[in-house]
């Protein structure tokens, strides 16, 4: 049997279970045919004819709580011990939103069905977390879930049950690097939530949800990359997805915080929670140019391990030749485009549609979403982005690299 062959056979399960989530949810092909538009043709045709304005993007980031049970060493989570600003409300947990406002939400959808990125901080921590789930359920919504996997096995005959389409499990190696990158006895309970949503799955006789494992590629995880496709694989994952650190330097910051100043802002009809990168807010890199070797070989390896084994996914997809530039030259000319707010919208835990960078487009318990959506301060934000990026964008997962 020829390797194409091969890989094919071991495709066929995965499609079958999406089309049995096709046929349980017929929402899901409608959703993934608009993303899957806008992705390849709408975005390039709204940019050049309509370049401040969209239709309504085709999933919405929903960061239900910034708390965590974690507190991970890449994380780019407000990584200051002492506390979030009193200007940063969206951490506050006595001031995330309650159900009803994230239901009055899902009802604006009427018609239109974007994909539920359903995050954090840790979204199972949410005090209303099933019943936001059974609405967003009930009214015919895609969701996918992130999670870190703590509280997973005791969520799993729920999720399984409801007929959540995807979730994403962070595991960021085997036991020794995963609990030292994300805290002590994290990869038990997290593989112990994994092998129960397997188990509910086939238990419950459901094609869902479709299993994504996401491990962050740092220093501490360089070791061990060439394990990750077989530890996929154990658990039972539909895809590995394996994602380059997000980072930046307290020197890049700098200049970024002087160029999007709040004169700048306000020049620009631009609402800035200032600064737009805080002091600790943000992950420093330290693979180091020795790495480099253990890097590309790792990268590789993984890469030959999955073929025809399981669907694998680096994030951003970086061409051999551009590895070495994304990790040690934050001023490598990579284009300069970003198609993030032409396609999704990030509405933190207090009602706050946040982009990126600290800018605030306006809050869900105020307007509604499509009033936001293409609403002033969110056109004049894609007329800046449209003509530069900022130096805070530099190793943004959002942005185009190649």
């Amino acid at each position: 049997m020829s390797a194409k062959a091969v890989e094919n056979k071991q495709e066929r399960p995965l499609f079958d279970r999406f089309v049995g989530l096709i046929r349980r949810n017929p929402n899901m092909l409608v959703t993934m045919g608009w993303e899957a538009y806008r992705h390849k043709v709408g975005i390039n045709i709204n940019r050049r004819f309509f370049p401040t304005w969209s239709p309504l993007p085709g999933y919405l980031h929903l960061n239900l709580t910034r708390r965590c049970n974690l507190k991970c060493r890449m994380c780019i989570q407000h990584r200051q011990d002492n506390g979030a600003s009193d200007e940063l409300s969206w951490y506050d947990p006595a001031r995330e939103l309650p159900l009803e406002v994230w239901i009055n939400l899902l009802d604006q959808f009427k018609g239109f069905r974007p994909r539920l990125y359903v995050t954090g901080g840790e979204p199972l921590l949410y005090r209303g977390f099933p019943e936001f789930l059974l609405a967003a359920k009930k009214r015919g919504f895609v969701v996918n879930l992130q999670t870190n996997g703590i509280r997973l096995a005791e969520a799993a005959d729920f999720l399984v049950d409801l007929g959540v389409e995807l979730i994403n499990v962070s595991v960021d190696g085997p036991q020794e690097t995963h609990d030292r990158v994300r805290g002590k006895s994290a990869f038990r309970r997290t593989v112990e939530g994994i092998r129960a949503v397997v188990a509910a799955r086939r238990r419950l006789k459901r094609p869902g949800p479709i299993l994504f494992i996401n491990s962050v590629i740092c220093k501490d995880t360089l070791g061990v990359l060439d394990q990750m496709v077989p530890l996929a694989l154990d658990l039972e994952a539909d895809f590995l997805h394996l994602l380059h650190t997000d980072f930046n330097s307290s020197a890049n910051v700098a200049v970024h915080n002087r160029l999007l100043s709040p004169e700048f802002a306000q020049v620009h009809g631009l609402d800035l929670v200032s600064p737009s990168l805080p002091e600790g807010e943000y992950y420093q890199s330290e693979i180091t140019r020795e790495d480099l070797p253990q890097l590309l070989a790792g990268v590789e390896n993984a890469r030959s391990q999955a073929r025809g084994r399981i669907k694998l996914i680096f994030h951003p997809e970086l061409p051999r030749e551009l590895i070495e530039p994304y990790y040690f030259d934050l001023k490598h000319p990579f284009p300069q485009k970003c198609n993030s707010l032409w396609k999704t919208c990030r509405i933190l835990p207090d009602g706050t549609v946040s982009p990126c960078l600290h800018m605030v487009m306006g809050n869900i318990k105020e307007q509604s979403f499509r009033e936001i959506w293409n609403g002033p301060r969110m056109r004049h934000f894609r007329r800046v982005i449209a003509r530069r990026l900022f130096p805070g964008c530099a190793r943004c997962c959002s942005r185009v690299f190649s």
